[in-house]
């Protein structure tokens, strides 16, 4: 797959509603260094969100008319663009090296650079189901789960946009397998909760208040940020905080027992940096008394 053959559509600036038609190649080429240099030097934060809005952008999963959404995709690239983002992987320790230690070894990556920001990563991945998108994407995200690696769950929108960017030390792989994994949802098994206190008085006090939890339906997950910071909290527990990531994840909407068993796995595998104190400060803040 060459990148001169694949069309996609690029945008100038995130203003831009229509764009035009382009190629992969000339996207990642035709680069404006000028603007994201100045990007990645200033501390001002209002200027950097001005200049990375300004920016050339593209629909790397293909092109679009006569306006950018999910309903307008004329055709599609073959391809998905997902984000690594440094504020989203923070266990990682060679977060800096993880291109050439991890991303450059995964057989499916056709190319990957650093983001416009310099903070993070950008991988283009050509897709075997290009139809099936967004089942395809929930796979990503489950073998980078699988991996310790965080991916920017946005990334499954078709229509997304890339910011442009470069990097002197870009990955490439002509010859990339097509990503073969498809999601399949798995019927909603609900857990059975042990509310019998057996362990240390943090436990204890865990076990109640997940008690309480249950029986006010109090949601201490609405985002992923705070999903992922209540089962970081629950995993200084170890094993025994299993039961407990799974009766809080499970007051949302969005529960699924399966990726909610897949995430708690990678935290527990995962340098401790959020403690028990961060489970008790969100029960504090849902009104509940962690006396």
């Amino acid at each position: 797959m060459k990148f001169q053959d694949i069309e996609i559509s690029v945008y100038r600036g995130v203003r831009d509603t229509q764009g035009h038609r382009s190629t992969l190649y000339d996207f990642l080429n035709n680069v404006e260094y000028d603007a994201i240099n100045e990007l990645r030097s200033c501390n001002d934060a209002h200027r950097r969100k001005q200049i990375k809005l300004s920016l050339p952008q593209a629909t790397i999963s293909g092109v679009f008319a006569p306006t950018r959404s999910a309903g307008n995709l004329v055709k599609h690239s073959g391809l998905i663009c997902v984000d690594i983002d440094r504020k989203d992987n923070l266990h990682i320790s060679n977060f800096d090296t993880l291109l050439e230690d991890v991303i450059c070894h995964i057989e499916e990556v056709m190319y990957a650079a650093h983001s416009v920001s310099g903070n993070g990563y950008f991988l283009i991945i050509p897709l075997k189901y290009p139809a099936r998108h967004k089942v395809q994407f929930n796979q990503l995200v489950r073998v980078f789960d699988g991996m310790g690696i965080n991916i920017d769950r946005a990334c499954g929108d078709v229509c997304r946009l890339r910011c442009q960017s470069y990097d002197w030390h870009q990955y490439i792989n002509l010859n990339a397998k097509p990503f073969a994994g498809v999601y399949h949802e798995p019927k909603p098994v609900r857990p059975q909760f042990n509310y019998g206190f057996g362990g240390a008085d943090e436990e204890e006090k865990v076990a109640r208040l997940c008690r309480e939890i249950e029986q006010r339906h109090i949601d201490l997950t609405a985002t992923y940020d705070d999903w992922m910071k209540i089962g970081a909290a629950l995993s200084n527990l170890g094993e025994s905080g299993r039961q407990w990531f799974h009766l809080c994840s499970s007051q949302n909407g969005g529960y699924n027992a399966a990726d909610c068993d897949r995430k708690f796995s990678n935290l527990l595998r995962s340098t401790k940096r959020i403690g028990l104190g961060t489970f008790f400060y969100a029960c504090k803040s849902a009104g509940l008394d962690i006396r």
